[in-house]
């Protein structure tokens, strides 16, 4: 059975399949604003609305959630609330401390990590604190990994951007590329728009999808855009 995430947005949904795949680990990066943390959001909202008894868990790496944002995509539901379990680790250390522990937690339920990179960046320095940070980086991505395979989980990760110069053009590519696309099965790739609201999808692993979705942010979460592209 290809047991599925849904963003609760359907052309984005049916973008991706029908979702983020559990057993997996999914990959949405793009600079700010551009939607990471509100198709995070959607995927747990929608599914705590769908399943009365599933729960979620969200680690606040970024420590950028608001209450307000949350309350907002959720409803204002508190009985949704009482279902998702938040973390907010301070340092790179708490961050690996929650990680590992997500193994001892109830199986099949879905994991966001926004943004995995962001204590990471915090790390890095010079080259030695670089490799250490990469050393470290790479070891609680295997984590998430292996909670996605052995907890039939759906661990959606989020990650943030740097730009790349080159002599034709300047483009961003995710923080700690080469060890987010070793270990994430899906990457998605968000952008901006020229439409104020309306950002775009596009799907960079696995290969062979071709095309982009749009879709809408709301205050509620997503929204299909106001007419096709």
């Amino acid at each position: 059975m290809d047991h599925r995430l849904p963003t609760g947005c359907a052309p984005l949904d049916r973008f991706l399949g029908g979702g983020f795949r559990f057993g997996e680990v999914s990959l949405v990066y793009g600079e700010a604003s551009t939607g990471k943390t509100t198709i995070a959001l959607s995927c747990l909202a929608n599914l705590l609305r769908s399943d009365r008894w599933a729960k979620a868990y969200y680690v606040d790496s970024d420590q950028k959630l608001s209450t307000d944002r949350l309350t907002q995509v959720m409803g204002g539901d508190e009985l949704l609330l009482e279902r998702l379990l938040v973390w907010r680790p301070g340092s790179f250390s708490e961050q690996a401390e929650v990680i590992e522990g997500l193994l001892d937690l109830q199986g099949g339920v879905p994991v966001v990590v926004d943004s995995v990179t962001g204590q990471y960046r915090l790390e890095a320095g010079d080259a030695q604190k670089t490799f250490s940070a990469n050393k470290e980086l790479n070891r609680q991505l295997g984590f998430l990994s292996e909670t996605a395979k052995a907890r039939d989980a759906a661990v959606l990760v989020t990650g943030q951007v740097h730009g790349v110069m080159s002599v034709e053009s300047s483009q961003v590519e995710p923080v700690a590329k080469r060890l987010l696309n070793y270990w994430s099965d899906a990457v998605i790739r968000l952008e901006m728009t020229s439409i104020q609201a309306v950002r775009q999808a596009v799907v960079e692993k696995p290969g062979g999808r071709a095309g982009a979705c749009r879709f809408m942010l709301a205050e509620t979460g997503l929204k299909e855009a106001e007419r096709p592209w």
